[in-house]
């Protein structure tokens, strides 16, 4: 394993040219699909990468049907992301991602001895440099002493950019692997041993109400990469 942790980019390259495996469907029904998202592929596709491989359309792909998004999961990340298979199906899951009820958690490796519970209401900026109303909760399932890392869950009230990263950062508890907010150092050292070669962060479970009424409930079990991660710790 190379000292340096390899960049995003090439993770993404190489991810391509793999066969392309059918994604795993973690819920279908007539007017949601929930998906597992590996990490390496575009949500979907960008100006700037037109061309690339995205999750929206190998899922449209798959299922021979338009599907509509309603929220989005960085590249680098892993875990499930929700669609509406048709607009008003789309709008209802928006509707109920925004509601104080929805539950969408996720798992996060972060530097140092992190508190048992803790939270972050930091305002974030947007792209347009306003300062955003953001809540994040995170409470700490594990802890590493040898290496001053913990493993949290993390559960968003809001859906800033990057904002779990962001929060975590602002708290001195950096996301390990994270190239843009991380630590250099960190992440050098997670890498070199215990073989973390992107942001482990993953995508775990979503509560929400459904579109035709009562609870949307899934989860996406945790990347094979990262479990590789937590055994090596472990060890």
């Amino acid at each position: 394993m190379n000292d340096e942790l390899a960049e995003p980019a090439t993770l993404a390259a190489t991810a391509s040219t793999r066969s392309v495996a059918p994604l795993v469907l973690l819920h279908l029904d007539e007017r949601v699909v929930v998906v597992d998202k590996p990490a390496g592929l575009l949500v979907h596709r960008t100006h700037a990468g037109s061309g690339e491989d995205a999750l929206l359309q190998r899922l449209r792909d798959q299922l021979g049907r338009r599907v509509h998004p309603v929220h989005r999961l960085d590249r680098m990340s892993s875990g499930l992301i929700a669609y509406g298979l048709d607009r008003s199906s789309a709008g209802r899951l928006q509707a109920g991602l925004q509601a104080a009820d929805a539950r969408k958690e996720y798992l996060v490796l972060v530097r140092g001895l992190a508190p048992r519970e803790f939270e972050s209401r930091a305002p974030l900026v947007d792209d347009k440099d306003v300062a955003r109303d953001a809540h994040s909760e995170f409470r700490r399932l594990a802890s590493f002493p040898d290496e001053r890392a913990s493993l949290l869950c993390a559960r968003i009230h809001t859906g800033r950019s990057h904002q779990i990263r962001r929060h975590l950062a602002l708290a001195g508890h950096h996301v390990l692997g994270d190239p843009r907010y991380g630590k250099a150092r960190a992440n050098r050292r997670c890498a070199r041993h215990h073989g973390l070669a992107r942001p482990f962060l993953h995508a775990w479970r979503l509560d929400v109400a459904h579109p035709d009424g009562g609870r949307l409930v899934a989860e996406a079990p945790l990347a094979v990469d990262l479990v590789a991660v937590l055994a090596s710790l472990r060890a």
